[in-house]
């Protein structure tokens, strides 16, 4: 006798009903992410992450449970010996079916809301500078903090360390893989290595919103130093910086961002990791000469090695703290005494402050401990009259040095100025004299200019605060040192003596 066929729905299986809510949800966020990707006007890697991988991932989910739901009911049916003719039919008499028909209504409902609402949420928060700079918080914590102080606040962490795309993405999350291991396992190093190798090129991101053709002109710095002496003396100077570029009206590659403009290629080899030590440099110029500089005194690479670096110069090159600066704690103690947060009739008061924050600490509690009771100790036996007239402002100093020293130092990462090179001067840092110390030549003897003038003009400069009082001069004045030491400020490197152990 031959069997009847039984037909049944194969939306009466529970996992059918799983599946297809996973499908739907999945469609659903897909197809939401899809419309905020093409009205949106601001790239975001995130957004492409759960947009064509997260959404993507759970619709194939739904549908392989759902295929799941098939192979399973064909077998059961198999295996009872039932003649059974599966279908995608409707069929509101089956219990079973209508029982899956509300599991899969009610999870859909849910699945889609929810799988919508926490997912535009996920990458809102992975995109976050919160996520970035206090997920990990001891790790990145140095970063973070110097973050929140630069002059990009505003600018989001991925814009610069990602930027649009999906190469770099892609290379920025299996870097994130290994820095979530790391952390893990407390790994990481102490402090974080620098330079970040794997970093996008500048022209990349950094010129989406300062581009070299529009720099042009020169610009007025003005610049008060206090001497380490009783009186902690001012010293105020006037720089014409010549920012260059290229110039509108002229048409001529100018100043300091001549490096950076026209068909001007400078290139070249760091015998460090942290680029400091550059005994190479190739120029290739508008005319296409080509024009290589070398430290006589050092061992040059063969350009052929092919572990050797040939670097393009960029934005990064001097620009190497954009968003993260640490600062000295000369230039931090120059700007609390001259906006009056430490006040100038504390005798010796840079001197001793330099000593406090530059002293070893082995974390941020003992930092702190010795902030608050050291600069009382000093006065105490050193002035010991001060202490009746002037105890307010040494308390105020005392908490403004405490300021200092968590915004710039961190004991924990072994992380402050000394191991974070700031390029964009010559002081604490060799900087702009990697290159130009007139000593790197061509064959024919010719040398990079280590002429001050080359980057800036001294328009006045002199022992006060007001720069009304000081005589100006628009073509420049010869360098006067604030201390009386002759000649010896032409002869050698400004970071001979404001190195990064003393911090100014």
């Amino acid at each position: 006798m031959v069997k009847s066929v039984i037909r049944r729905t194969l939306f009466r299986h529970p996992l059918s009903a799983i599946g297809g809510a996973l499908f739907l949800a999945g469609g659903a966020l897909f197809v939401v992410l899809l419309m905020i990707e093409f009205t949106s006007g601001a790239e975001n890697p995130y957004r492409s992450l759960v947009t064509f991988v997260i959404a993507p991932f759970i619709i194939t989910v739904g549908f392989g449970l759902f295929l799941l739901s098939i192979w399973m009911q064909v077998r059961s049916a198999r295996r009872r010996g039932e003649r059974v003719s599966f279908n995608l039919t409707i069929d509101p008499s089956d219990p079973a079916y209508m029982k899956n028909l509300w599991l899969f209504l009610g999870l859909t409902a849910f699945l889609v809301v929810s799988v919508i609402y926490s997912g535009t949420k996920a990458y809102e928060a992975t995109d976050s500078v919160a996520f970035c700079g206090e997920t990990c918080h001891e790790v990145m914590e140095p970063q973070s903090v110097t973050y929140h102080n630069s002059p990009h606040a505003r600018v989001p962490c991925v814009e610069c360390h990602i930027g649009p795309g999906a190469s770099f993405w892609v290379k920025a999350k299996f870097d994130g893989v290994r820095q979530l291991f790391a952390t893990a396992l407390n790994s990481f190093s102490r402090p974080i290595e620098t330079p970040v190798h794997n970093l996008r090129p500048a022209q990349e991101t950094c010129e989406h919103c300062h581009w070299p053709q529009q720099f042009y002109g020169d610009k007025l710095v003005e610049r008060t130093y206090y001497r380490t002496d009783e009186e902690n003396s001012p010293w105020t100077i006037n720089l014409l910086v010549k920012i260059g570029g290229g110039n509108p009206r002229t048409g001529h590659l100018e100043g300091i961002h001549w490096h950076m403009i026209g068909t001007n290629k400078v290139e070249y080899i760091a015998a460090d990791e942290k680029r400091q030590e550059i005994p190479w440099i190739r120029l290739i110029n508008a005319s296409g000469d080509t024009i290589v500089y070398t430290d006589p005194d050092a061992e040059i690479p063969d350009l052929n090695d092919p572990e050797v670096v040939v670097r393009n110069f960029d934005c990064m090159d001097c620009h190497n703290r954009p968003s993260h600066l640490f600062q000295p704690p000369a230039v931090a103690l120059n700007q609390a005494l001259s906006t009056g947060r430490i006040s100038k009739e504390l005798p010796y008061i840079r001197s001793k402050g330099l000593d406090l924050l530059n002293a070893e600490y082995a974390d941020r509690t003992e930092a702190m401990a010795s902030l608050s009771t050291g600069l009382f100790e000093y006065y105490q036996e050193e002035y010991p009259d001060l202490m009746a007239t002037h105890q307010d402002k040494i308390e105020g100093a005392s908490e403004r040095l405490k300021t200092i020293y968590q915004l710039n130092f961190f004991p924990e990462m072994k992380t402050d100025y000394r191991d974070r090179e700031n390029n964009l001067s010559h002081f604490v840092n060799d900087g702009c004299f990697r290159c130009h110390d007139g000593v790197k030549q061509t064959e024919t003897g010719e040398t990079i200019s280590s002429d001050c003038k080359t980057c800036h003009l001294i328009v006045a400069q002199g022992p006060t605060e007001d720069i009304g009082e000081l005589e100006s001069k628009l073509t420049g004045f010869d360098f006067i040192h604030p201390e009386d030491i002759d000649e010896m400020w032409q002869e050698m490197k400004c970071t001979e003596c404001h190195d990064s152990e003393s911090g100014y």
